[in-house]
């Protein structure tokens, strides 16, 4: 009885193996190309990034005040950006900055002013933005 099972249990055996090594090959193949995909979009979501602080060139990302207008002596938030700068600077001179993508200071300006921001690479690219801040 046992020599007339032998041929069924081998086939069933096969075919679960089979079956067993199927399952985990087309599991490995879609994680596989689930990771793919992900590090494809993790790439754009990169680029985007890249490109939107200006990519490789110097860029003023920004250069703002709040509030605009003020009495003599009043408190202005002063926020700036730069990318791909070496060496940041604003005259007139408030405190010793440095580049980043975004810092903010506080100026007590006790007349109009305005402000001009400088940003230079090092390779002899400069850039600038200014903004006046009304003194009432």
């Amino acid at each position: 009885m046992l020599r007339r099972l032998l041929p069924y249990t081998t086939v069933l055996t096969l075919v679960a193996v089979l079956w067993t090594g199927w399952t985990l090959y087309s599991r490995h193949q879609s994680a596989a190309e689930a990771e793919r995909q992900s590090k494809q979009k993790q790439a754009e979501v990169d680029r985007k990034l890249v490109e939107a602080f200006g990519g490789d060139q110097l860029t003023v990302l920004g250069f703002a005040a709040d509030p605009g207008r003020v009495s003599a002596g009043g408190r202005v938030l002063m926020c700036y950006g730069v990318s791909n700068a070496k060496t940041v600077s604003i005259d007139p001179a408030v405190e010793p900055i440095k580049p980043a993508l975004s810092h903010c200071l506080e100026v007590f300006p006790k007349r109009t002013t305005t402000y001009t921001l400088k940003a230079e690479d090092g390779r002899g690219n400069t850039k600038s933005a200014a903004l006046t801040i009304e003194v009432q």
